[in-house]
């Protein structure tokens, strides 16, 4: 039982990933663990009693890699920090623990999405869009502050941390442990196979462990203790102050509240870029808005922008995603082309491969948030995929919705619903948070099985009234309603199973995307599984509720 504590993490760890200072190489801790957990966990045991960790594992390579421009600049170099696999192996046994303790007894920031199970870019994103949106509804202009760490990592200052682990109970021998782990560390670069000579690291999280990422959160999970009017939000560093704005006394409630954020990082050592520091201004009335100023924690005055870019999705101030939408598609044709320019080969695996890897990448990410409801911007992402399937061997003489059949692929838009129906049955187990409890919610009966409670819209304002529309707040629920009764009432279950049975139906529902200049007859409205489900060849004995609209359709041969 013991050596199964250190057994667990060592398969955790890629048989691939570098060796560090120690040379001890990750294939072979994994091949042999079995056979190494009980000598580790001795290791490992000692250690933890008496707080004492080698010095070799406390040393990291670092492996600067260019982002680009120029590469003179060091600011243009992103440092990779390998550390010793086994010091990896004890981290993730203490990590478990320490999270274990802050979620049953709710110590970490309930805004806070970074480095958290069931918590990613998504959620964090779906939860501030909600927020947002929840206030243009009820009448109210918002402004968004973003603010901008510098180097938030490597500012991270020991003796604040180690108060504050002391403070959340975090003490005994885990805290003796952790205070020698960050503790007089060292680190060397390594360039073309030169080396530097090793250096003492003053402050910041361990480049590269495992416990970094949960110390920072741990060091900044007080940032808004002393906020009175406004919301704050984050993702690691990545942090936005948002308060609703009728008034000019609203607007001086918020700027008290970025001072006292400001306050906060003087009192903590954590040091903020207000230069890089964006507003962005939300208002019911976009014809004539209200604009306001607010000052960085520099003095200066912060900038308004129409649109900014959140963890990779670009948001804008009428809280519609038509700029995304197109700088995607741009990237994603750009991306297209160059494989289609580097790589002679048209053959199907390596093709689909290719396409996989580096473009549907990109028209995937977030589509949960962004998911479009305009038949022009639908119709544009599927001619991305229509262009790339058209130059593969063997598809040049079908139709795009025979490629699809062919290649065994979805159209984009049945991927992006298959996408939010998962979502909705993520929140709904529990999986992942909720971003608006009072808007994702189901009900159970014996004849209907689990279904969404769709909302009632809260406004009629038509463009605030479409974005709720068009949101997984409604239309996802929508799409999770239309599935069979058996895949809604699936609980307690893993994600795969779910998604195994949800692709099996799938496989039933026509797939027919309408696209530019397409003239294939047309058998419902949209390809929308709202409208295509009521097309499904019918696999079920029994049709729970009869679908209004199209009757019985024959499937065309």
């Amino acid at each position: 039982m013991c050596s199964l504590i250190v057994s667990l993490p060592i398969n955790e760890i890629s048989p691939s990933a570098a060796a560090g200072p120690d040379r001890f190489p990750a294939i072979l801790l994994k091949s042999c663990r079995k056979t190494l957990s009980e000598p580790l966990y001795i290791i490992w045991r000692a250690s933890l009693d008496t707080g004492d960790i080698p010095r070799l594992l406390k040393t990291a390579f670092i492996i600067p890699i260019h982002k680009g421009e120029s590469k003179s600049l060091p600011k243009n170099y992103r440092p990779v920090a390998l550390t010793s696999h086994l010091i990896k192996t004890f981290e993730k046994v203490i990590r478990k623990q320490i999270v274990k303790f802050m979620e049953e007894n709710e110590l970490f920031n309930p805004g806070q999405h970074g480095f958290r199970m069931g918590r990613s870019c998504l959620s964090q994103l779906l939860s501030h869009y909600e927020k947002i949106l929840d206030l243009l509804e009820k009448g109210h202009d918002v402004d968004v502050i973003y603010l901008d760490f510098a180097k938030a990592f490597d500012k991270v200052d020991f003796s604040v941390t180690l108060r504050k682990l002391n403070n959340l109970g975090i003490t005994g021998k885990v805290g003796r442990w952790i205070h020698s782990f960050i503790s007089d560390r060292t680190q060397t670069v390594l360039v073309n196979g030169s080396r530097s000579e090793p250096a003492d690291v003053k402050s910041g999280v361990p480049q590269g462990s495992v416990l970094g990422p949960l110390i920072f959160l741990i060091l900044i999970g007080d940032i808004d203790q002393s906020i009175a009017h406004s919301f704050l939000s984050s993702f690691a560093d990545d942090t936005r102050v948002g308060h609703a704005v009728d008034s000019h006394a609203d607007s001086i409630n918020l700027q008290n509240d970025l001072e006292e954020i400001y306050l906060w990082t003087d009192d903590n050592n954590m040091q903020l870029n207000g230069g890089k520091f964006e507003h962005l201004h939300y208002s019911c009335d976009r014809a004539n808005p209200v604009l306001r100023t607010y000052t960085s924690n520099s003095g200066e005055t912060i900038e308004t922008k129409h649109s900014v870019k959140d963890l990779g999705v670009t948001i804008s101030n009428d809280c519609s995603f038509d700029t995304h939408i197109q700088k995607m598609i741009d990237s994603a044709n750009k991306q297209a082309s160059w494989i289609l320019r580097t790589f002679a080969c048209r053959e199907p695996l390596p093709m689909l491969t290719l396409w996989k890897s580096l473009v549907q990448c990109k028209l995937d990410y977030c589509s949960q948030l962004w998911n479009p409801t305009k038949k022009g911007d639908i119709q544009k992402i599927e001619m991305v995929q229509r262009s790339f399937l058209r130059k593969i061997k063997g598809t040049q003489n079908l139709t795009y919705w025979e490629q699809l059949q062919k290649m065994r692929l979805y159209s984009q838009q049945r991927r992006r619903e298959r996408y939010l129906i998962t979502y909705v049955w993520k929140i709904l187990e529990k999986q992942v948070p909720n971003p608006a409890p009072h808007l994702i919610k189901s009900h159970s009966n014996p004849r209907l099985g689990r279904r969404c409670d769709i909302p009632p819209m809260t406004t009629r304002q038509g463009h605030f009234h479409q974005l709720r529309e068009g949101s997984i707040f409604v239309h996802g629920q929508r799409l999770f309603n239309v599935i069979p009764k058996h895949i809604r009432n699936m609980a307690k279950c893993k994600v795969d199973k779910f998604k195994g049975a949800l692709d099996k139906w799938l496989e039933g529902v026509p797939d027919e995307p309408q696209i530019q200049g397409y003239t294939q007859c047309r058998r419902a409205p949209t390809n929308s599984l709202i409208d295509m489900s009521k097309l499904h060849s019918c696999r079920e004995s029994v049709v729970e509720e009869p679908l209004p609209g199209l009757g019985c359709v024959p499937m065309l041969p």
